[in-house]
């Protein structure tokens, strides 16, 4: 036998020992070819696939370089170089080298799944639904690329088109749990509460260890105002998994709702075991700063990190000038919310400037459990806004060409947010407000929600400065004028309600049937705001009524 065959036959036979697993062996007989120098790139990546396997990732990354300066275009290296900067999260240099994979073999259903995926992971949503359509229709029954499929579609605000990709695995599978959960989030977002509860408990009773139907359930609850019921779901949770951080974060919720703070802010602590901000771990690892828990500061300093909504940054930037000398405090922010924030004697840095040292750190949604648990309060509201006259005067001027009472609107929410279909109210619900001759009707809608007022043919009775308002670092300073020369605001649970709260503005908030804890009802002590009346859901999704009691309000102005 000729020297050619017998490494033929050596190559093919580390291939099978890969197959089984024998890696050891595999590793082995690929040496030996690499000594001779035969079959070079295809040994140099199937060695590469034996370190993969042993997960020495570095050593892989060096073999598939050295194959792919042979044989730039070889599809298995550059799929594999790809394989392995798409675990280390480097989406985008990943699809590089799976489009050289890709164009070599357009058919290679792991190289299509993993251009989908990445795509859809940097938010390149239309071309990854490209990617996952290539493989359905290579095999109409992939389960993985369906499920990937309807998640696409939720991250696209397609839910009806999502949950009808979850009903086709069904189909093919109805002990697809995955798919199942799904289904049942799918309905909890469109406010189907009992088809919700349905599936999460479909896949209870496949596998009552699988741990998603537990949170789930509990939210649905906690929406209801079943809190009990809500509790024991994501307490079973906890007993499965005492690393749910996710069910603990989500039992805050409910005491806070239930007004026992301090057990509540105790559990709001949790989020930060989870992956919502990647700043702490930054900052725990670049200056090993103390987490600030209220003790006494003296001359040190502390940085006070913003995070969630611009709603919270805003409600809760009040904390700052009742916890802090002005010379001890360093708050890293949005830079769209710099021109709010330029009163504020503290120092201001936003995202991506360089950090000066410190001392100490805290999230900025820490700071009403450390004043609550020395206070058994909440601070007050204070207006820490600065006055610009000029561009009120501006917008006093714009505004002053009719006769009519000036009613500011907000309808609707940022829709990449889960939960805006609870507070974002259709457009159409507030025609009698709108066609009412009383009123001057003036949007404060910015990006969401503006295409309400063409398609609903009411750009003659609302006012839509959209256009003129400022963007950046000057982000709000049009808004904030406009809200000042209102006769009353109407809105929905956002930041340009705690805006107007901030300023003292007078306020009609409509809110769903279980909003945020910071808001009581109407019946009850306002904890935050003097100025902002709140209107209520009774029954769950139901806005009718709603609107019907703020219409009483109205005719007796």
């Amino acid at each position: 036998m000729s020297n050619k065959n017998q490494n033929e036959l050596d190559f093919n036979e580390s291939l099978e020992l890969i197959k089984k697993n024998k890696i050891e062996d595999a590793e082995e007989i690929l040496e030996r070819l690499k000594n001779k120098r035969v079959f070079e790139v295809e040994v140099f990546t199937y060695l590469a696939v034996c370190k993969i396997k042993k997960e020495q990732k570095i050593k892989a990354t060096e073999l598939l370089n050295k194959a792919l300066e042979i044989s730039p275009d070889h599809e298995f290296a550059n799929l594999n170089l790809g394989l392995i900067l798409f675990e280390e999260k480097n989406y985008k240099e990943a699809i590089s080298f799976f489009l050289k994979s890709f164009d070599k073999n357009n058919l290679n259903i792991i190289t299509l799944y993993h251009l989908g995926l990445a795509n859809m992971l940097l938010n390149n949503l239309e071309k990854a639904e490209i990617y996952f359509n290539k493989i359905i229709n290579l095999n109409k029954n992939d389960e993985n690329t369906l499920l990937n499929l309807g998640i696409l579609y939720r991250k696209k605000n397609e839910l009806k088109k999502s949950l009808e990709i979850y009903e086709r695995i069904i189909k093919i599978n109805p002990n697809n749990l995955n798919a199942l959960n799904n289904i049942g989030v799918l309905n909890y977002n469109l406010l189907n509460y009992d088809n919700a509860i349905k599936n999460f408990n479909k896949c209870i009773a496949i596998n009552n260890n699988f741990l998603p139907p537990y949170n789930n359930i509990g939210r649905v609850y906690t929406d209801l105002k079943k809190f009990e019921q809500a509790k024991q779901s994501f307490e079973k949770s906890i007993s499965l998994n005492k690393q749910d951080f996710v069910a603990k974060f989500e039992l805050s919720k409910i005491y806070l709702s239930l007004k026992e703070y301090e057990r509540g802010f105790e559990y709001y602590e949790y989020r930060k075991y989870l992956d919502v901000d990647h700043r702490i771990n930054f900052i725990k690892n670049k200056f090993k700063s103390k987490e600030w828990n209220g003790e006494e500061l003296g001359q040190k300093k502390i940085l006070i990190l913003s995070e969630q909504g611009f709603g919270d940054i805003i409600l809760f930037r009040r904390y700052l000038d009742v916890l802090f000398k002005n010379n001890q405090l360093i708050f890293l922010t949005n830079k769209r919310l710099n021109y709010i924030f330029q009163n504020s004697n503290f120092k201001i840095i936003n995202d991506n400037e360089e950090i000066p040292d410190h001392d100490y750190y805290q999230y900025l949604l820490s700071l009403p459990g450390i004043y609550y648990k020395k206070y058994k309060s909440f601070c007050k509201n204070i207006n820490y806004i600065k006055d610009d006259y000029d561009n009120d005067k501006k917008w006093s001027l714009k505004l002053d060409n009719q006769k009519k009472i000036k009613i500011g609107l907000s309808w609707q929410g940022n829709k990449k947010f889960t939960g805006d279909v609870k507070r974002s109210i259709p457009l159409k619900k507030l025609e009698k407000i709108i066609m009412n001759n009383k009123f001057q009707i003036i949007s404060l809608q910015k990006d969401f929600g503006l295409e309400q007022i063409k398609n609903n043919n009411y750009e003659k009775y609302i006012n839509d400065y959209s256009h003129l308002l400022d963007i950046g670092e000057d982000a709000f300073k049009d808004t904030i004028s406009i809200l000042k020369n209102l006769d009353l605001l109407i809105t929905i649970e956002s930041s340009i309600a705690q805006l107007a709260g901030t300023l003292g503005i007078k306020t009609i908030l409509l809110l769903s049937f279980n909003p945020y804890w910071i808001w009581y009802t109407e019946k009850e002590k306002k904890t935050f705001y003097e100025s902002i009346d709140i209107y209520q859901q009774k029954i769950p999704g139901e806005w009718d009524s709603v609107i019907d009691d703020v219409l009483i309000k109205l005719n007796k102005l």
